[in-house]
């Protein structure tokens, strides 16, 4: 685990709208983020919670083009070349762009890794490695097998759940979860860095992770909530990082 955490600020690609959402992101590098993950809003966003559920498909009720989606970034990329972007993608949308033709649109705009929890299509997954582009596993709580295994063999990095969702905060959860599953992630060889995401809100959240061994933590609707509010946006991002820190 670094002393410092790696901090990835999410961004609800084409939310509110197409202009904003790159303004946000030229925000958040300014905000000292370490990366970007950027997401395509799929049509069917059922792996999300509610309220970034909400934001993906007032997107799309917007935009439904991804070729647009794809030029806006690759636009912001021109422009700020030194931002790490992580493009989170559901398999229709692949499926929807060609998975050749977004590998080569990948490569092409230097970014080599991209976030899923859904992809595997053996397709994709051969045109993806065929341009060396690697996939972020997901792993929960619940740990399963196929999940740590994919973990155990990324060269990327491993995206672990954070926080207990709604239905597991019961009164007997044990918060030795997280660092448990971190531990045993460890144990079956994970050698790369493990990012952890989901529900992280405060700035202890982010000091329970690095207690707990995460090695970068995601920011999603505790940042998005200062969209109207560049300043605030940038203050609350630079209490984060002094808390990933042990600041």
């Amino acid at each position: 685990m670094a002393d410092t955490m790696k901090l990835i600020a999410y961004l609800s690609g084409g939310y509110p709208t197409m202009d904003k959402s790159v303004t946000m992101a030229e925000l958040y590098v300014e905000g000292g983020c370490d990366a970007i993950e950027w997401n395509f809003p799929p049509r069917n966003p059922y792996l999300e919670a509610d309220y970034i559920a909400e934001k993906m498909e007032a997107a799309r009720r917007q935009c439904d083009d991804y070729s647009i989606y794809m030029e806006r970034l690759a636009r912001f990329k021109e422009k700020v070349p030194q931002a790490v972007v992580i493009p989170m993608l559901y398999q229709e949308t692949v499926l929807d762009i060609g998975a050749e033709k977004l590998a080569v649109y990948l490569k092409e705009n230097g970014m080599n890794t991209i976030i899923t929890a859904d992809i595997d299509e053996p397709d994709i997954l051969k045109e993806f490695d065929r341009y060396g582009i690697m996939i972020a596993p997901f792993v929960s709580f619940q740990m399963e097998e196929k999940a740590v295994k994919k973990a155990v063999g990324s060269r990327g990095f491993v995206y672990m759940q954070a926080m207990p969702t709604a239905a597991e905060r019961t009164p007997d959860f044990d918060w030795d979860t997280l660092k448990n599953c971190l531990e045993t992630l460890r144990r079956r060889g994970v050698s790369c860095p493990v990012y952890c995401g989901g529900g992280i809100r405060t700035v202890e959240d982010v000091a329970f992770i690095k207690k707990s061994g995460g090695d970068g933590f995601f920011l999603g609707s505790s940042l998005m909530e200062y969209y109207d509010d560049p300043a605030r946006l940038k203050a609350a991002m630079e209490l984060f990082r002094l808390a990933s820190a042990g600041e």
